[in-house]
């Protein structure tokens, strides 16, 4: 038999096995996805575009689930108290991450509530027109305009991006113009396209098929850079507008205070399907980029782009209940 102290040792070293295990065969069921729209959504559609390969990588599924509700706010709560062992994962972006909780008192999360996995895409917006005769055919002609007559802009709602983006752009010409929101781009676009509005501020996702099809014009894009699809449509400060890009960010985060090694984990297989070159196609036919950034750079950019978020919603007096 062996002696006492060396039993106590192997015996501790026994039950240390199962825990030792487990840490090495993580993740050992399927993770959830939670996207804070419903199937279709550019959200939805990157998520998946992400989960097959992921899960891949992971060994697991990787499993997409729409919780829909409060603007995002249901989604991000929800994430923000489940269990932080990397199970459970979302995928977010400026809009609900920095905006929301400003404009809606009643959301009980903050950015902090997450740790990020991995940055995912970047987009910008374009600066748009109608391209019906009288319609401004440059970003000075808007200016012009909007200098001479405080006329009307489309977004696709109060308090989102669109609408946002839109009066970054008015602060930065220092114009002034009429906020008319609809309920979602499309019906925004629409009333572009038929003259009822001016401008508007828009994703390349929802009005490229329009450009493209004559019925808008892109006056300039909000991004550093121009834009590989409108290569020659200028951006804001290059149109005489210099200032911080205006765009979306989004990513992959996790709970708060989920263990590093597995935050590690999720992150390879983020990069792993942002470099499939399938994945890769199907985010340009989107008209969107992927992001490809160290996650600490990633976090740094958000940290840095909330308090300008913060001091445009309270310019506006925006809330949302």
């Amino acid at each position: 038999m062996l002696p006492l102290p060396r039993r106590a040792a192997l015996a501790g070293l026994t039950l240390g096995l199962p825990n030792l295990a487990r840490a090495e065969t993580w993740p050992s069921r399927p993770i959830t996805l939670v996207v804070a729209q419903g199937p279709g959504s550019g959200s939805d559609i990157s998520a998946r575009l992400l989960a097959g390969t992921m899960g891949a990588v992971l060994g697991q599924p990787v499993v997409v689930e729409n919780r829909t509700g409060g603007g995002g706010a249901i989604a991000h709560q929800s994430v923000a108290r489940a269990q932080p062992d990397g199970n459970t994962i979302i995928f977010s972006s400026t809009a609900a991450l920095l905006v929301l909780p400003l404009v809606n008192p009643g959301v009980r999360y903050a950015m902090d509530d997450f740790t990020a996995v991995a940055p995912v895409l970047r987009a910008p917006f374009a600066i748009l027109a109608s391209t019906a005769p009288g319609a401004p055919a440059t970003l000075a002609d808007l200016v012009a305009r909007l200098r001479r007559d405080r006329t009307a802009y489309a977004s696709a709602g109060v308090g989102t991006m669109t609408h946002l983006a839109a009066e970054a752009f008015l602060r930065r010409a220092q114009v002034e113009a009429v906020h008319v929101p609809y309920r979602g781009s499309g019906a925004a676009l629409t009333d572009l396209i038929g003259g009822q509005v001016v401008f508007a501020a828009d994703s390349l996702t929802a009005s490229m098929p329009h450009i493209t099809g004559g019925r808008l014009r892109a006056l300039a894009v909000t991004g550093e850079r121009r834009e590989a699809v409108l290569p020659d449509v200028p951006t804001l400060a290059e149109a005489g507008l210099p200032g911080a890009p205006i765009a979306v960010l989004g990513g992959l985060f996790a709970p708060r205070d989920t263990p590093a090694a597995r935050v590690a984990r999720l992150a390879a297989a983020t990069d792993r399907a942002l470099a499939d070159p399938e994945v890769a196609a199907r985010f340009q036919a989107s008209q969107t980029e992927i992001l490809r950034e160290a996650r600490e750079a990633f976090v740094a950019r958000l940290r840095e782009e909330e308090p300008v978020w913060r001091s445009l919603v309270r310019q506006l007096d925006l809330r949302l209940e």
